[in-house]
């Protein structure tokens, strides 16, 4: 038995569907990563044609952002935030080790991804757009599973895993990590460290970009079979990170923890209806702050601030897998309470007070049932279809407590917003339904059609800062997307292209208007097209690309929506040599005119019309007897400055930035498997 460890890509990943009724998740060195279009249920086969990061990477958002279709916000050197299909935060339902975790930042300082050590997961799954219903409401741009699993273990050997080290010049970023696992098919106990630590790097001209950080991330987890059929599995994982500064933002963070808990059964049926239970208890404890004064010196004309702040979600997922009527069926519920506080203190002389209610004790809950099933319609047919029903509430326990001092002395934030602090509560509906058909042997068609509801989030109803104010009376997002895709597996070329078109009713749009950003909700439009290839030109030679487009349109205003990636290809040369391979990326993105930006009466976040740019990474990989792995490579290599359309927009800060990436950097990596 095979023990599987995510470890970094040093190649491009490719995989396609061979047949409706088996899934594929994409085994890579050490490294399962499935990025498809479908559910997982049986049939739903997607493809995986894009490249991977091969560099060390300090999170999954720098990782998951070389996904055709995904991006990245940066803010610095950490905690990247992610986009799919040009949708962000709440948009997208992110769940580390089946259980979610809000990030404690009013800033997302500390998107969930950011808790998600790169090394630490056996698994990533990208869904892109609302394929199924399993994982939440929402998700209309789509879902990122990170994912621990069992250990397999080899015979005769009941401890096994692996530790590694790396180190990145721009920056003198060094990290470790070890995977270690000792145990049987009966039950086992495994330990996940990893520690970073990484001073400011340069960007392309030089500059130093203010982006150093200290990470250290611990988890255990361990399990037992309680019957042939019944396995009990706990984890406990704390993250910590330290000094992390933050370039475009007012502030940075002396701290960011978090400690999740997870407790999972699994049972296996033997009746030919109902297959299997699983019930997953979760939580997740994070603690932010971010301050103006430890790790800078205070801005000219400012007083010393920080903004302590906390988030606890609590969760419970019961799912079941049926066989009834020729259809695999999913169905269940889950439960999910979130809470978040947050001031912003005054500091003087040692003394704090309080001079804002940033989030005042929000509370978030939501129950949802849902229903999927996948049905074969002979052998060259696959009908999917889901339906989800959420019921959300929300409140704001300290919406009419006064302000202690400072300009809103005497204020509450239920004076900030203008409206009623009263949320109604929301009964949302959602599902899908998916097509599958194969035309030829070669050939396959899909078509999906969709439906989802995105509540609003803390932040765009609670938040209480006067220069940023949330609305509570925001009415929720309701996405209606369709999808069309081709794809093509012949001989040695491979390749999928797909369109789609998402038409949203009251679309959350957060707008600067004169000196403050209010939310407010606008009927808005996203579509695209993406295009994905694979030619394996001889034994040891392969071509692969990956092309995106995408637009955005707020409707009510006829102005075009922020935040949108221009068109970009990814092209990887991929050459393999006995033991290793090495290869050339090239990654390009067109200047983005379509802009909404802060400055004008559009009053979006975007900064610029941002350029193109090309850049050009080189990586190589050897595999040496006895589980030994040292891979080596340049990112960057003609030292290109530049950065990324999407911007950071800033509590604290008037005005969004866009964060210069890292000029040249070479790395090297050594892992050793045992």
């Amino acid at each position: 038995m095979r023990f599987r460890k995510q470890a970094l890509v040093m190649a491009t990943a490719m995989a396609m569907a061979a047949t409706a009724q088996a899934e594929s998740p994409l085994t890579l060195p050490g490294m399962v990563v499935d990025v498809t279009s479908e559910g997982l249920r049986p049939g739903g086969e997607g493809q995986l044609l894009t490249a991977i990061k091969a560099a060390p990477t300090p999170d999954a958002g720098e990782l998951l952002r070389s996904i055709n279709g995904v991006t990245a916000v940066r803010k610095g050197g950490r905690a990247l935030d992610l986009l799919i299909r040009g949708q962000s935060e709440t948009q997208l339902n992110v769940l580390l080790d089946g259980g979610y975790l809000h990030g404690g930042c009013p800033n997302r300082m500390d998107p969930p991804s950011s808790y998600a050590s790169v090394d630490s997961y056996d698994s990533v799954t990208v869904i892109k757009g609302n394929r199924t219903v399993r994982y939440g409401g929402g998700g209309s741009g789509g879902t990122v599973l990170f994912e621990r699993e069992w250990p397999l273990f080899e015979v005769g050997k009941p401890v096994q895993g692996e530790v590694s080290a790396s180190y990145i010049g721009n920056g003198e970023r060094a990290q470790l990590g070890a995977d270690v696992a000792a145990g049987s098919e009966r039950s086992y106990i495994r330990y996940l460290g990893h520690l970073t630590d990484s001073d400011n790097y340069e960007d392309g001209d030089g500059n130093e970009v203010r982006s150093s950080f200290e990470s250290a991330s611990h988890t255990l987890m361990g399990g037992m079979a309680l019957g042939d059929n019944t396995r009990l599995e706990a984890s406990y994982e704390r993250t910590r990170d330290e000094d992390v500064l933050f370039p475009g933002a007012g502030m940075d963070s002396p701290y960011a923890d978090a400690d999740n808990y997870r407790l999972r059964l699994q049972h296996d049926f033997e009746g030919q209806t109902l297959q299997s239970m699983e019930a997953l208890l979760y939580r997740s404890e994070v603690a932010h702050n971010m301050d103006n004064f430890s790790l800078r010196q205070v801005p000219s004309g400012s007083k010393p601030m920080e903004a302590p702040s906390t988030s606890d979600t609590d969760g419970l997922r019961l799912t079941f897998e049926a066989r009834a009527a020729e259809i695999d069926w999913s169905f269940g519920v889950d439960l999910q309470r979130n809470q978040r506080d947050a001031d912003k203190l005054m500091v003087m002389n040692g003394m704090r007070s309080q001079t804002a209610i940033l989030w005042p004790d929000v509370e978030t809950e939501q129950l949802g049932v849902f229903v999927e099933g996948y049905r074969l319609l002979g052998s060259n047919d696959q009908l999917g279809a889901g339906l989800r029903y959420d019921r959300v509430s929300a409140q704001a326990r300290r919406a009419g407590e006064a302000v202690a001092a400072g300009s809103l002395a005497g204020q509450t934030p239920a004076d900030l917003y203008g409206v009623s602090a009263d949320v109604d509560d929301e009964h949302n509906i959602g599902g899908f339904v998916s097509w599958r058909h194969n035309l030829n042997s070669q050939y396959v068609l899909e078509t999906t059609l969709s439906r989802s509801v995105r509540t609003a989030d803390a932040t765009e109803r609670f938040l209480a800062n006067p220069m940023w104010v949330g609305n509570p009376q925001l009415n929720p997002e309701k996405h209606h997307q369709l999808e069309l895709a081709l794809e093509s597996s012949r001989d040695a070329l491979q390749w999928r292209a797909s369109v789609w078109y998402n038409d949203i009713s009251d679309y959350i749009l957060r707008q600067k208007q004169g000196m403050t950003t209010r939310y407010r909700n606008v009927d808005a439009t996203l579509y695209g097209a993406e295009f994905s290839a694979s030619w394996q030109m001889d034994e040891r030679l392969s071509l692969t690309s990956a092309l995106a487009w995408l637009e955005g349109e707020n409707d009510t205003d006829n102005q075009s929506l922020d935040q949108i990636a221009p068109l970009s290809l990814t092209s990887t040369l991929d050459y393999s040599y006995g033991q290793g391979n090495a290869g050339l990326e090239w990654v390009l993105a067109g200047r983005q005119n379509d802009v909404c930006l802060s400055s004008t009466a559009c009053g979006g976040l975007d900064t610029r019309q941002t350029p193109g740019y090309g850049v050009l990474n080189l990586y190589s990989e050897y595999r040496f007897q006895g589980g030994v792995t040292l891979a080596a490579g340049i990112d960057n290599l003609l030292d290109k400055a530049y950065s990324t359309h999407e911007s950071v927009n800033d509590l604290f800060n008037p005005e969004p930035v866009q964060v210069a990436e890292a000029g040249r950097s070479a790395w090297l990596r050594l892992s050793a498997a045992f």
